[in-house]
């Protein structure tokens, strides 16, 4: 994390590298400034990772009000629409940007497995944008002298999604060089170019199982080759770790700090807390304490969403979990988890699902290799969130869980899937792809106070930025849809 501080430096580069173009040669340059030319692949490579965690947390804060993950004072848990002018400046800016330059240098410096990198980092963050907003630049982001880019439409995006991967892992499997490999650098795998290509095929695999609904069987067994070659257990997960000096984890600071100072702060929301607590399932779930705080109280109640702060089913109408410095995603040294090894565990079960059943998802009874992948995939994530041995083992083999390959359904693997992915911006992709059905997210319904201009339906998207309306306003107002319009991927 000690090269956090080079991204400040990295973002006057391309303000100075404007006037020396203007001015020519070395006009006034000030040799106490970083220029591009001066800047290596391993200077750049840090704050790219951490620019993309930040902007997974950016949407993730939204999209987990969206989701009803957290609950918010305010209006965006109530389906209010949403910028994300943060995430769009730390996608586009901050990474997209940096990693346009660091795509040249590594192709000039011939450093494949730096390229390799950029290729996954593009990827990840085009990603990201296009299920917040759909329609985004690319293929005229960071043409020199281009000040209006024109909007690729998300099946295009979803098409260069794919085409980077390809590329990164053809660039990524080449030998090592005496020189230009990254090591410390790599502030998420220490240079472990394996587990680059995982992630890789991880995000591969994430990508196919979204159009499940533009081709159930097919897409499902694309998910599943990627996953032949993805993570194979947590310690390939896809993450930005922080630290308890100066580098806080922003749901610390957002969600914890926050709190203390008086400062709006979220809390959890019921139908994320109701589905751990025996309310919406029998049994208890023994990450619940390791994810809530609630004060020592017997019982566990989330904020209803779109009502802050209220449990109509507590003693006192009031809810009381929180965030703590302790419970887990809100450490200040926790990671920013980005993909992991129990997210590919219910894609292989949701893909072998869906195989199974010829893509109906609302029936009953899979595969065997579909009820081991969800399986382990609840083993997994207890065992990144350190459950112990006997507390897993008695929630595992509850009647409710253990049901056998022939009762499996995907209401099973989805109410899953959304406890490991808490605060992972996936939910609600997934909660999209299957149009907010409540025969596969049980206890799912609307908001208090929900936006009325959605007309009972669930919001779809972000808007885009104000700033990028006024830049770039024609091709936004083309681009721009009602936040209630679902998206290409699963409409």
């Amino acid at each position: 994390m000690k090269y956090i501080s080079t991204l400040t430096c990295i973002l006057i580069v391309f303000v100075i590298g404007a006037c020396e173009n203007y001015l020519g040669a070395d006009t006034n340059k000030d040799p106490n400034r970083i220029f591009e030319d001066d800047i290596g692949l391993d200077a750049l490579l840090p704050p790219i990772l951490v620019s993309t965690s930040e902007a997974h947390f950016d949407v993730a804060f939204t999209f987990s009000q969206y989701a009803q993950q957290i609950s918010y004072v305010g209006d965006t848990d109530s389906h209010e629409e949403s910028e994300l002018t943060g995430a769009w400046v730390e996608i586009y800016l901050n990474s997209l940007n940096n990693l346009d330059v660091m795509e040249k240098k590594a192709q000039q410096a011939e450093a494949s497995h730096y390229l390799g990198i950029v290729k996954v980092m593009q990827a990840y963050n085009l990603s990201l944008a296009t299920n917040t907003w759909e329609n985004i630049p690319w293929d005229d982001a960071f043409k020199e002298g281009e000040f209006s880019p024109s909007y690729n439409t998300q099946e295009e995006i979803y098409n260069a999604v794919d085409q980077l991967l390809d590329e990164g892992i053809t660039e990524l499997e080449k030998a090592f060089s005496e020189f230009q490999e990254p090591g410390s650098d790599d502030i998420i795998y220490g240079g472990d170019i394996s587990k680059w290509i995982k992630t890789a095929y991880a995000l591969k695999a994430r990508t196919a199982i979204h159009v499940t609904s533009k081709g159930e069987v097919s897409a499902a067994d694309e998910a599943l080759a990627a996953l032949a070659n993805a993570y194979t257990n947590n310690g390939d997960d896809f993450q930005v770790s922080y630290n308890t000096d100066k580098n806080l984890n922003p749901w610390h600071t957002s969600a914890y700090l926050a709190a203390q100072t008086g400062n709006p702060a979220p809390d959890h929301a019921d139908q994320f807390i109701d589905m751990m607590n025996g309310q919406t399932y029998p049994e208890t779930d023994p990450r619940l304490s390791i994810i809530a705080e609630n004060g020592g109280a017997s019982e566990y109640y989330g904020s209803e969403s779109g009502n802050f702060g209220v449990n109509n089913d507590a003693p006192d109408n009031s809810a009381n979990t929180v965030f703590s410095d302790e419970t887990f995603y809100s450490r200040a040294g926790a990671p920013i988890i980005m993909m992991t090894y129990a997210e590919m565990k219910f894609i292989e079960a949701e893909a072998e699902f869906l195989k199974a059943n010829s893509g109906n998802a609302l029936a009953t009874g899979a595969s065997q290799q579909a009820y081991d992948a969800y399986l382990e995939g609840i083993r997994a994530n207890m065992d990144k969130l350190g459950v112990a041995t006997a507390a897993k083992d008695a929630y595992m083999n509850a009647g409710s869980v253990d049901v056998g390959a022939g009762n499996l359904t995907m209401e099973l693997i989805m109410k899953e899937k959304f406890k490991a992915l808490f605060l992972n911006p996936e939910v609600y992709n997934d909660y999209r792809r299957y149009d907010f059905n409540n025969q596969i997210f049980k206890g799912l319904a609307l908001p208090a106070d929900h936006n009325d201009e959605l007309n009972g339906e669930w919001i779809q998207r972000a808007v885009y930025p104000s700033s990028e309306l006024s830049r770039n306003s024609e091709e936004v107002k083309k681009a721009q849809k009602d936040i209630g319009t679902p998206m290409w991927f699963y409409n």
